[in-house]
């Protein structure tokens, strides 16, 4: 039947005889298939949710590990530690979940929130053929956090394998500027009186750089912070990708394949860093944004 075609209803069937039927009863109705007039506007609607959900994640995660990097470096309680108040008052500010910051706290005393204590572990993937990553994880169960981001990795098409030759254990420290604050020959000065410095760098979004051997990591971080009362951004032990081994991200359905492994791999609150040996190629700022949102380096 064609649904746009005109018909009438002369129901002389179901009148009585003698009955007349007025012209107003048998007037022409048009029948026209219903348009999803919401279909698109809901798809629009679906991919700003999707869009927002990935930034409040990226948010969320930034604010957490800055959580645990001050409970791990000063301590727990936040009436003797204004450096985690400041990050527990921002992340609140953001909306980021209680249950989360209260996670986070703990986690940089080596404990879950249920107070079961962390147990470290790595996890190294295989992007075919050449992209390479590390996952550093915290949890209280190794058996069920392997076997959840296992499922995470084989459904991006990654596989799970030996990856840490392409990478070189350091540690990284970063410090924001402030006014009249120290310039960058005073922090290399400072930083190369410490045994375990290995460079000192300005830091592309302002403030300075320090890369460690890792077990020094932590005595140079809080020794700068405190000579120049600077405060600390970062000061993690990464897998900083070594220069001969990054692959080029060149095309978009590389950046969706890592993207999906990306974010899925970061909503497991036990993967405390990522990090990967890939640098922005042919790909856009935008689709290359997408992407380094969820690395550590």
């Amino acid at each position: 039947m064609n649904p746009s075609r005109s018909f009438s209803f002369a129901r002389k069937s179901l009148l009585s005889p003698g009955s007349v039927l007025c012209p107003s009863c048998s007037r022409s109705f048009g029948a026209t298939a219903s348009q999803y007039a919401g279909h698109n506007k809901w798809s629009k609607t679906k991919h700003i949710k999707a869009v927002t959900d990935k930034k409040k994640m990226t948010e969320r995660v930034s604010f957490t590990k800055l959580i645990t990097m001050y409970s791990k470096m000063y301590g727990e309680d936040v009436r003797f530690n204004p450096q985690l108040a400041n990050a527990v008052a921002a992340a609140t500010k953001a909306s980021v979940p209680k249950s989360l910051i209260e996670g986070a706290i703990a986690r940089g005393q080596g404990r879950s929130a249920t107070g079961a204590q962390l147990e470290p572990m790595t996890m190294e993937i295989l992007m075919p053929p050449n992209i390479a990553l590390v996952a550093d994880i915290e949890t209280d169960n190794k058996t069920r956090s392997l076997h959840d981001l296992k499922f995470v990795v084989k459904k991006a098409g990654g596989l799970v394998g030996s990856t840490a030759f392409y990478f070189s254990r350091r540690g990284r420290a970063v410090f924001k500027p402030r006014d009249g604050g120290p310039s960058l020959t005073d922090v290399l000065d400072e930083a190369i009186e410490h045994e375990g410095t290995e460079d000192v760098e300005e830091h592309p979004d302002g403030g300075y750089l320090i890369w460690t051997e890792p077990s020094k990591l932590m005595a140079i971080t809080e020794a700068i912070s405190k000579r120049f009362e600077l405060e600390v951004v970062e000061s993690e032990i990464m897998w900083a990708a070594n220069e001969d081994t990054k692959a080029d991200v060149d095309s978009a359905e590389l950046v969706e394949s890592l993207n999906t492994l990306l974010s899925g791999l970061r909503e497991y609150t036990e993967v405390r860093a990522l990090f990967a040996n890939i640098r922005q190629g042919t790909i856009t700022d935008d689709e290359w944004d997408k992407l380094e949102r969820h690395i550590d380096i």
